[in-house]
């Protein structure tokens, strides 16, 4: 269906308002943009995503709502498939560590009660993730550099690691697999983690990588 045209001002809000939802380092107030106000100019916003194979977000962080946008499900996979987007294994494993340690952990003992993966609580460090006998600085240094370029990690109080805010631009569906590689990775031989394997290998299409992928913003 073809768009209607818009007025000048109207299209100039929509074009702020996909400026700001592609660029912005966090969540973009849907006060500030009148095109995020409105279901008529909301819903051009979102058509217009959806011709980049992108999707129009709704968050909430700190008891605020706000927009973002981030790829679809299907055009993700898609791009995992042709290995546009896939994170380099050292980087996959800095980024896992940083999660159990920053947010799974502490969500199982109540201490993060947020609803994304940001945790604004004690961070971990390059150090802490060095007891970990499988990587050494020069493999850590590096990969830490990459994954804060990506906005993956972030610096936190007195320079502590942070998950980063490109994992706003998640999905439901990627936040939900995201947990699922944490299950796979802390307990594989579970129950849960055969059921997560044996569901993953039959819905996976032929063709497509179920490789664990980047979350690119």
């Amino acid at each position: 269906m073809s768009e209607i045209p818009l007025s000048d001002v109207d299209e100039a809000h929509v074009q702020s308002a996909l400026a700001a939802l592609e660029t912005a380092d966090g969540l973009v107030p849907g006060e500030a943009f009148p095109a995020l106000q409105t279901d008529a100019l909301r819903a051009i916003v979102v058509r217009r995503l959806a011709g980049l194979g992108r999707v129009l977000l709704v968050r909430e962080h700190h008891g605020m709502s706000g927009f973002t946008s981030g790829y679809d499900d299907t055009v993700g996979d898609r791009l995992a498939a042709d290995g546009i987007g896939v994170l380099p294994p050292l980087d996959r494993a800095v980024l896992v560590l940083v999660l159990l340690r920053t947010v799974a952990a502490p969500r199982a003992r109540g201490v993060h009660g947020s609803a994304t993966w940001l945790a604004d609580g004690r961070g971990t460090s390059v150090e802490e993730l060095y007891a970990n006998p499988y990587f050494t600085y020069e493999q850590l240094r590096p990969a830490v550099r990459r994954l804060k370029a990506r906005r993956l990690l972030r610096e936190g109080f007195h320079r502590a690691l942070l998950p980063g805010p490109a994992l706003l631009r998640l999905t439901d569906a990627q936040s939900a697999r995201l947990w699922e590689d944490l299950v796979l990775v802390t307990q594989p031989d579970s129950m849960y983690a055969r059921a997560i394997r044996q569901r993953r290998q039959e819905q996976t299409p032929p063709g497509l990588s179920s490789a664990p992928r980047e979350i690119a913003p």
